[in-house]
């Protein structure tokens, strides 16, 4: 195993450079079915003229327009299947925000997400099927913790 690199790139351009300079063009040209110049066109900046938008670019903006749509979960399970290549799944940034008004309707609204897992893995569902199911139970967990916590504060 060759020993970490610092990476500095920050832009996707810079990334796709990265990659260009580890992997090489050739393997790059395998892996996206593009041709020596639309590798270097991938790896170029935008003030270059002859910038494209790079894979990376495109799978944001999928996710995003997908988010917009309301299918979070879908660009979760996405990036998850991305993350898998290194051992790795999405975890949220965010502060757990409970979407009821009352700690008791935040334990109510858990319990379905529950008994969705429960009936997964008694219909022998797909493992990945399984996990998220298992990711978006412990977010409504963690929704009722909070409620818990802001209730317990005002007391």
């Amino acid at each position: 195993m060759k020993s970490p690199k610092q990476v500095t790139a920050v832009e996707t351009w810079e990334m796709m450079q990265c990659c260009r300079d580890i992997l090489g063009a050739t393997q790059m040209q395998k892996i996206f079915s593009r041709g020596q110049s639309q590798i270097n066109r991938y790896c170029s900046s935008p003030i270059h003229e002859d910038h494209q938008r790079n894979p990376l670019d495109r799978l944001h903006l999928l996710f995003s327009m997908l988010d917009e749509e309301g299918e979070r979960e879908l660009v979760i399970a996405a990036l998850n299947h991305l993350g898998s290549a290194i051992g790795h799944r999405v975890q949220s940034t965010r502060k757990y925000e409970p979407d009821k008004n009352t700690v008791e309707e935040e334990c109510l609204d858990d319990y379905p997400e529950k008994v969705e897992l429960d009936r997964l893995i008694a219909i022998s569902a797909a493992p990945e099927l399984v996990r998220r199911q298992g990711e978006h139970t412990c977010r409504e967990i963690m929704e009722t913790v909070t409620s818990y916590e802001e209730h317990f504060l005002k007391k």
